[in-house]
């Protein structure tokens, strides 16, 4: 449903559109009406809505007025002039505010507003699907830029196994805030980074246990840990058993 605010101070003005309109009908409901447009200023500033139909002759604040403020505070809406008064003047200050239409209140009808409201529909609708493809557009790009980072981050930790590799350092390669680095990859892996890196590198360690002779000394150097053992406890805590006790006698288990 699209939100339509009706400001005339003739009530018999707003009781018509109120009650005669079918308003759901065409896909919109009336969400406020005044007959005092300062009050309507004051809600539609702090509400939002789609479609404003105003009187121009009102007192305080008139609808070219009205108007004119409502842009001034970046307010956006489709606005509907009613005026008793068939004078070009006011007509081109109508348009020239972008009024979606002007009518004269002589020739208001139900079958005049009904049109109009099909048109405003149709011009909401196409707004709207506009819109969504934007948001798609830039989710589906954000994604991607998302992903390119991962991939990234992935590839510096497989090329610089030998190293210690921090998050912050992988953040700063990548041109990105650390914490919001770390949310990010967390989000779109399910892995936190450290834990990512961790994970590769008792990996490889597995490989250099499996495939050579060196010894943890040397595997923990070639993995970038700062003495063997923190190697040691890194692995145990990640298999559950020390090196040598994967290599010679609980390998089964893994």
């Amino acid at each position: 449903m699209y939100d339509v605010v009706l400001v005339d101070d003739d009530v018999i003005v707003i009781e018509f559109l109120k009650t005669i309109i079918p308003w759901h009908d065409y896909g919109f409901q009336v969400a406020a009406n005044f007959q005092d447009s300062s009050d309507a200023l004051e809600y539609m500033v702090e509400n939002p809505f789609d479609v404003l139909i105003t009187d121009i002759g009102m007192p305080k604040l008139n609808g070219i007025e009205l108007i004119g403020k409502l842009k001034k505070s970046k307010i956006t809406s489709y606005n509907v002039i009613l005026s008793c008064h068939d004078e070009f003047t006011f007509a081109q200050q109508a348009i020239k505010l972008g009024a979606f239409d002007y009518i004269l209140k002589e020739s208001m009808e139900e079958s005049n507003i009904n049109a109009l409201l099909e048109r405003l529909k149709n011009k909401l609708d196409q707004e709207r699907y506009t819109d969504n493809q934007h948001l798609k557009a830039t989710k589906f790009l954000e994604m991607s830029t998302r992903n390119d980072d991962v991939v990234k981050a992935q590839k510096y930790v497989e090329t610089h196994l030998g190293e210690k590799i921090s998050l912050t350092e992988v953040a700063a390669h990548l041109h990105l805030n650390s914490s919001y680095f770390s949310r990010m990859y967390k989000k779109e892996t399910g892995e936190g980074f450290v834990e990512y890196v961790t994970r590769v590198k008792m990996e490889k360690a597995i490989e250099l246990i499996d495939q050579s002779i060196k010894s943890v000394e040397q595997i923990a150097y070639e993995l970038g840990f700062d003495s063997k053992s923190y190697f040691l406890k890194t692995f145990k805590r990640f298999y559950g058993l020390s090196p040598k006790s994967y290599k010679f006698k609980d390998k089964v288990s893994l």
